[in-house]
């Protein structure tokens, strides 16, 4: 199944929100840095409820959203 995820970063707190099929808006409270993908992932996977190793990121799509693959 994939996931589309748009993220804003520096938000007040951290928080998911799920809008239509299988697509979330994530608010973190930090900046953008090289450690992002794995907290995203890390996140995500807890959301969902299924294991973090299982949750891999594909691609960005064309509104810039992160695209993940949950297997």
């Amino acid at each position: 199944m994939e996931v589309v995820v748009k993220v804003r970063f520096n938000a007040s707190k951290e928080r998911i929100e799920r809008f239509g099929n299988d697509r979330y808006l994530m608010y973190l409270p930090f900046e953008e840095d090289e450690d992002a993908e794995q907290v995203l992932i890390t996140l995500l996977s807890r959301y969902l409820g299924v294991p973090a190793n299982r949750v891999e990121f594909k691609c960005f799509n064309s509104q810039k959203d992160r695209v993940f693959v949950v297997s």
